[in-house]
């Protein structure tokens, strides 16, 4: 009975995950990359790059530093604030390569920190492409700001200023819900294996294995 009940719970996890893919897709990103110079004040200042199975998507942005990334500056730090976007300029979805001006990611990319929320998601494609997701992100990422001295001159003071900046994070791949289902079939195979090799027979009172 036990062995029923075992098996009954398979099927609903893999029909469960079954279930699943066919709802909106999940993707997770494993590596989060930007690179930044100092804003002129035009924007777009900022590169970025979320990768992972089946996805990469490239696009630039800008970060509003002002205060920090544009001009002299008494000391060399920074605090990275909320990157926007501007333009995507590739998307890999699934596998499946996007024009990129389809894509939208407005919902909770980017935090107010300059990293990446845990989560997002949009939609990319037209028609028949048209197709959902979610994106799970690393939240480990940090930045490391680089800034230069230029020395008293002509009288006027010396000051720092911003060079450029990079954005790291990653994260290991996750067991997709699909392998998850058949990571589940394996293990009960192999429980049907020993059952079957193991037999119980009643003699004399006692319980013998072989």
């Amino acid at each position: 009975m036990n062995y029923l009940r075992l098996a009954i719970a398979i099927v609903f996890a893999v029909f469960a995950q079954c279930s699943f893919a066919d709802s909106i897709q999940t993707f997770q990103i494993t590596q989060v990359t930007m690179i930044m110079g100092p804003n002129d004040g035009s924007g777009d200042n900022l590169g970025f790059t979320l990768t992972g199975p089946g996805v990469t998507i490239t696009g630039f942005g800008g970060m509003a530093c002002f205060d920090w990334c544009s001009g002299p500056i008494p000391a060399p730090t920074g605090n990275p604030t909320e990157v926007f976007v501007s333009f995507f300029g590739s998307a890999t979805i699934g596998g499946t390569a996007y024009d990129p001006m389809s894509l939208s990611l407005d919902c909770c990319l980017f935090n107010a920190n300059g990293g990446v929320n845990a989560s997002a998601s949009g939609f990319v494609g037209e028609g028949d492409s048209f197709t959902q997701f979610n994106l799970i992100l690393p939240t480990n990422g940090k930045w490391t700001l680089n800034f230069a001295f230029q020395p008293p001159e002509s009288g006027n003071p010396g000051y720092y200023y911003f060079t450029d900046g990079e954005f790291s994070a990653q994260t290991r791949v996750t067991p997709e819900p699909g392998m998850v289902g058949l990571m589940l079939t394996g293990l009960a195979g192999i429980a049907g294996i020993v059952k079957r090799k193991t037999t119980v027979r009643r003699w004399s009172g006692r319980i013998v294995r072989r």
